[in-house]
């Protein structure tokens, strides 16, 4: 019935401490390109609202419960705050409070509870909305990407072991043949530990670009908190990478040139590949043991690296969440071996660290500690892009800044010219930790 959809505006948004004056800062035009000229003519008109497939910015039936319809979208932010107002405001005070929240307002109150005084205003509202149309932006523009390039050869779903579902991983490569043998670059999906996928968004996207540039990519799946813990996770991923170095001679890879890309719990788990070798202990009972699971080069963004400082500082439900990451015995001991910082070293491998400083769900202060330990134990190439005002989709976000900068990181640190010698190596192995304040 229509062919596309379109969002424009007339003003940004803007939103200040207190109430959020909707009728003042506000998406003021919206145009949708229909195949039926006689929708376009009436689409200011509420039966838009109801279109069940109109690509607008966001849904709310998450939040807000009222439609039955889970695929109910909103043209406006204005419309996403009344909606979830009308559904959680029970005494119509204008706020809402954690008893009045429900369904995910609920778990996530505290995320968007921005100022922590136990209300979640109008303009706490808004700020939500706007994360999640810069969230749905991200998603459409990966989705715009996901197609297999031209010169690209996909395989979707290999297992890198065998006896259970999520042992699989999707693989990109370049068509060409190469005399020389290619770098590689793990991707590891985010999603708190218990959820995330590697076929979606941007961990199809990316394998898909960095393939089309001359890189070998993996984008890997992991058992989650629904059946494993944060030990079984980081095991999976080194498996994986294990079962990449099994194979360098059949996709033409040099074992010594990997790196890896990861996101919020993803960012985690390629510190840990980055970090660890066997003698951690952490490489768990999968096969290709005569291989080794470290990465020689990490993009991280949000990471979570210490777990004993983090959880301190964790509201009460996502302790909850967060408690199932390590089990019910040596819990101490757990977080302890799974945090990155407990393993960095002199020998650490070149890290590109990116944190937002507004990120509510891993705090900046993770990355901080992440790079100032780093730092400390003498690791010789360390850049921390910090960003100020960036949340949790820090990487998304701001990806015309983090996108080239992951790009140009792997290139130097992965990809040495045919007349590099031992002493490009050696000056690059000494590059100095720099850190960048970015607004």
């Amino acid at each position: 019935m229509f062919t596309a959809a379109k969002l424009t505006t007339t003003r940004n948004l803007s939103v200040r401490s207190g109430n959020l004056d909707l009728n003042h800062s506000l998406p003021q035009i919206i145009r949708c390109r229909f195949s039926h000229p006689s929708i376009m003519n009436d689409y200011h008109s509420r039966s838009l609202a109801t279109l069940p497939l109109v690509l607008v910015v966001f849904t709310y039936s998450a939040l807000a419960q009222e439609s039955p319809n889970r695929d109910a979208t909103i043209p406006s932010i204005q419309r996403f705050v009344q909606n979830t107002m009308k559904a959680n405001d029970k005494n119509r005070d204008g706020h809402v409070t954690r008893d009045e929240a429900i369904n995910q307002l609920k778990n996530n109150f505290d995320r968007v509870d921005g100022n922590q005084d136990g209300k979640i205003t109008t303009s706490e509202l808004a700020v939500l909305a706007k994360r999640m149309q810069t969230r749905q932006r991200g998603r459409n523009r990966s989705a715009g990407r996901s197609a297999i390039p031209e010169g690209v050869i996909f395989e979707a779903d290999i297992p890198y072991r065998t006896g259970n579902d999520k042992w699989k991983l999707d693989l990109a490569r370049p068509k060409a043949e190469s005399e020389t043998p290619r770098a590689a670059i793990v991707f590891v999906h985010g999603g708190g530990w218990r959820s995330g996928d590697k076929g979606s968004g941007q961990w199809r996207a990316l394998p898909m670009d960095y393939a089309a540039q001359g890189y070998v990519c993996i984008s890997i799946n992991y058992r989650l908190t629904d059946e494993a813990m944060v030990l079984d996770c980081i095991a999976d991923c080194k498996c994986a990478v294990r079962w990449l170095r099994s194979h360098t001679d059949e996709y033409n890879i040099d074992p010594k040139r990997i790196g890896a890309y990861g996101n919020s719990a993803g960012a985690h788990l390629v510190s840990i590949l980055g970090l660890t070798s066997a003698q951690a202990n952490l490489e768990g009972d999968g096969p290709f043991r005569d291989e080794s699971s470290l990465v020689q080069a990490v993009c991280c963004s949000a990471p979570p690296a210490d777990f004993k400082n983090w959880e301190k500082n964790r509201p009460e439900n996502a302790q909850g969440r967060l408690s199932r990451l390590f089990g019910d015995t040596n819990v101490d001991a757990v977080k302890r071996q799974a945090s990155p910082i407990t393993h960095a070293s002199s020998e650490a491998p070149p890290f590109l660290i990116i944190h937002g400083t507004a990120d509510k769900t891993v705090p900046v202060t993770q990355g901080d500690a992440l790079h100032r330990t780093l730092r400390e134990a003498g690791a010789k190439d360390v850049t921390y892009m910090k960003i100020e005002g960036a949340g949790h989709g820090v990487f998304n976000q701001h990806n015309k800044r983090t996108e080239p900068a992951m790009r140009e990181f792997f290139d130097r640190v992965l990809q040495p010219t045919e007349k590099r010698d031992d002493a490009d190596h050696t000056q690059q192995k000494h590059h100095s930790p720099t850190i960048h304040n970015l607004r």
